[in-house]
């Protein structure tokens, strides 16, 4: 099995190793998480996954430095940099937590034609690799 390292950029020193899957484990791995995912989009509210949202955002915040060194170390991302990166995110999550309920609501949407009605209904897309 090959690994794969971290490596300081500024110093060449490295940081930390990590064994890679296999497909069979990434498959593995992407099936637990899809299950999960569709146990969680069934049972929670949009106001519970406000609040996650929103924790998370709290995280960052209160890990503000230590995310920050994490940057600078394994990018070498000058830590004024990095800090600004952490505030940057911690500003997404408190507008999705803000916003994130009025941005889920369905948008009718006026028919050129006949009869009848339609709208825009945004969902959750699941399990993303990248």
């Amino acid at each position: 099995m090959s690994v794969y390292a971290v490596t300081n950029p500024a110093s060449g020193e490295q940081v930390k190793t990590f064994s890679t899957f296999t497909d069979n484990e990434l498959d593995s791995a992407i099936a637990l998480a899809y299950d999960a995912y569709q146990s969680w989009l069934r049972s929670s509210t949009v106001e519970e996954r406000v609040k996650l949202v929103r924790r998370v955002g709290e995280l960052h915040s209160e890990r503000r430095e230590q995310l920050a060194e994490i940057a600078t170390r394994e990018m070498g991302k000058p830590l004024e940099q990095a800090l600004g990166e952490v505030d940057f995110c911690v500003d997404i999550y408190g507008f999705y937590a803000d916003n994130g309920p009025e941005l889920m609501k369905d948008e009718p949407i006026e028919l050129l034609s006949g009869e009848g009605s339609a709208i825009i209904r945004r969902s959750p897309y699941g399990v993303i690799l990248g």
